[in-house]
């Protein structure tokens, strides 16, 4: 949330302070409200789900009721009804002479038969009461193959289900329940008897009736699906209806549960069940649903709205008193944050306060005091800056050059020069003990140094110039060289590099502590400097000193850096950022070489823009532990 419009300076301070209390009350409101509507709609649902798995219950309880009756029923058919097919077989068994279907029909009629079919042991049908049945089978119809395991005696006698009998001409006769009794010496009888007794025992539990009558909450109610056909519905112009295509009953098909449904573009609460293939839906309007809640809610929120408006004006009395302090305080910050670092802040609180308002103005005083320091500072570093080569000596020089100076503080230890002269020209790169002020110093004095050390008569003895400087600074410095102990507290001298560039390509190199890298693009060389410090006192004499050629190579490319690059500390061995300096490990030179060799056809800014990002990108949140320099260039070869 932005609160940007709090800066306006025309909304009084005691707005300010409100509005975010405004804002937080009416938050609190909202929290609140959302808790309880929560707690409340699982209290409404509960309640509902109560109502409704009591409505599928009694359906359930009415269905299993019937179940047990027909169940009984049936038993009571099937013994019945075997008992009559027996004796049907034992007289076609005593008869001589076979039976006309006319004559079956009067058997039939005498034992209240609805159909009586012969079959042989193949399953064809050679006799019937029906004569337009003779010359079916059995074997080819789902419904009927169950009767071939009695054409050869594997069973004695079988009784289906009632079921609707089929015609000769497709249509469906009456409910039908058959029996079916193996014949001795193959082929079985089977008998048609009329079942209507189910259908009237069905009738006599009305679950219609509980239907209609059953509400659930106000205006809620149920109803049953069997197979996709609604079977059962307080609205008869329901009733028969295929919903098996509907969205809502894909959901609610199987298994047991409560789910929202859209039914008729209305929203309903459904809870179902399914048992012995019937869907029960129990449903309750979302008005219905959320009628009870909003009323306890819209009372929950009126208190709530009044407890909070009482304790705002209790807030809003109290307001003024205590702000009257913190506005002076808030006048004096803004004043300082506006550098007027002349306010003081007036006033006797007597509390706490008080200390508060000493506290800013010592503040603004120490403010003040540093502010001053750190100008002095900055108007150093822009000195310093102005001790660098210009480009037009590297323009001069070089055929391609990049330097990248970035002191640790506002001012560093690390700085380089150079100088053209009429066969080449010097390169000094110079890392100062320590940096920031400390470092930047001796910067100053190496720069002074430089200038009067390198001369017509030395400039191309790499060696005589750092033993010049070393006699310079020693003397400079104080440096008593017989007790070797120094003038100065601090470790004072320098690391540094020495190079002259020939103009014919060739690179003699005298170097203190300091690396050198050289790539001619098949591979890179780093030349190490020799373990002395220039200004200790500790060279001896110019014998001390030793220098390398490199001869002249149009690929060649040196790099001149100093330790603050590769002693930087980053990424742990997992290239992640470590948590302490135990788990990191140095940006080290491999990462160095490697990024100069892959990148040595690009031009110097490009290479040490991606030495620079790969060293900010492993150092991460790492902090800063020294200055650092990295001066590139390709010498411009003149033949």
């Amino acid at each position: 949330m932005s609160f940007h419009f709090l800066r306006n300076k025309k909304i009084s301070f005691k707005v300010k302070v409100l509005i975010p209390l405004i804002i937080i009350f009416i938050l609190s409101v909202l929290f609140i409200t959302y808790i309880d509507y929560r707690m409340l709609s699982s209290a409404v649902r509960r309640k509902t789900n109560t109502n409704l798995e009591m409505f599928a219950n009694n359906i359930i309880t009415q269905i299993n009721h019937l179940d047990i009756i027909l169940g009984s029923a049936k038993q009571t058919l099937n013994e019945k009804h075997i008992a009559i097919a027996k004796t049907v077989v034992y007289i076609l068994e005593n008869t001589s002479q076979r039976i006309k279907p006319e004559e079956l029909q009067y058997i039939a009629e005498l034992l209240d038969i609805s159909e009586i079919n012969i079959a042989n042991r193949e399953g064809f049908i050679i006799n019937s009461n029906i004569p337009e049945f003779i010359g079916d089978d059995y074997i080819n119809n789902e419904i009927t193959e169950i009767y071939m395991i009695l054409a050869d005696g594997t069973a004695l006698s079988l009784s289906e289900e009632p079921r609707a009998t089929i015609m000769p001409d497709s249509s469906l006769g009456s409910i039908t329940h058959f029996t079916g009794i193996t014949i001795p010496g193959g082929g079985f009888v089977q008998l048609g008897f009329n079942a209507n007794v189910i259908a009237e025992l069905q009738n006599q539990i009305n679950i219609d009736k509980t239907i209609n009558e059953t509400r659930i909450g106000d205006n809620g109610y149920g109803f049953i699906i069997s197979q996709g056909i609604i079977t059962a519905h307080p609205d008869n112009a329901y009733l028969d209806r295929d919903v098996s295509g509907e969205s809502w009953y894909k959901e609610v098909r199987n298994g047991s549960g409560f789910v929202w449904i859209n039914k008729d573009n209305e929203l309903y609460y459904a809870g179902f069940k399914n048992v012995n293939n019937n869907t029960i839906i129990g449903l309750v309007p979302r008005s219905d649903y959320y009628l009870d809640l909003n009323k306890i809610l819209a009372e929950t929120v009126r208190l709530l709205i009044f407890s909070i408006t009482f304790i705002f004006i209790v807030m809003l009395l109290l307001l003024e008193k205590l702000l009257s302090p913190i506005k002076h305080l808030v006048y004096g910050l803004g004043k300082i944050a506006e550098s007027n670092l002349n306010v003081r802040i007036e006033g006797n609180y007597n509390d706490e306060f008080d200390n508060i308002k000493d506290a800013v103005n010592s503040m603004a005083d120490d403010i003040k005091e540093h502010m001053n320091l750190v100008s002095g500072i900055e108007y150093a570093a822009k000195i310093q800056k102005n001790l660098l080569p210009p480009v037009s000596l590297f323009n001069e020089a070089f055929e391609d050059y990049s330097c990248i100076w970035k002191p640790k503080d506002i001012v560093g230890g690390d700085i380089y020069w150079m100088k053209n002269f009429s066969e080449g020209t010097v390169l000094c790169v110079c890392d100062c003990t320590g940096h920031g002020t400390p470092g930047a110093l001796l910067t100053m004095l190496v720069s002074s140094a430089f200038e009067a050390v390198v001369t017509q008569k030395n400039y191309k003895d790499t060696a005589e110039i750092i033993w010049e400087l070393e006699k310079r600074l020693v003397e400079e410095l104080n440096v008593d060289t017989n007790a070797g102990e120094r003038g100065l507290i601090i470790n004072d001298g320098c690391d540094l590099a020495v190079l002259f560039i020939n103009k014919s390509g060739s690179v003699k190199i005298s170097s203190g502590n300091t690396n050198v890298f050289i790539c001619d693009g098949e591979k890179t060389k780093r030349f190490k400097g020799q373990k002395i410090r220039v200004g200790e006192g500790l060279i001896k004499n110019k014998d001390d000193i030793k220098t390398i050629e490199i001869p002249s190579n149009p690929d060649n490319k040196y790099y001149i850096t100093s330790d603050g690059l590769y002693e930087q500390i980053g990424c742990s061995e997992n290239g992640k950022t470590g948590k302490n300096e135990t788990e990191m490990f140095p940006f080290g030179f491999a990462r160095l070489e490697k990024i100069i060799l892959e990148n040595h056809k690009e031009k110097q800014s490009i290479i040490s823009e991606k030495i620079f990002f790969e060293f900010e990108k492993f150092r991460g949140n790492s902090p800063r532990r020294d200055d650092l320099q990295l001066i590139s260039f390709k010498p411009r070869i003149i033949s």
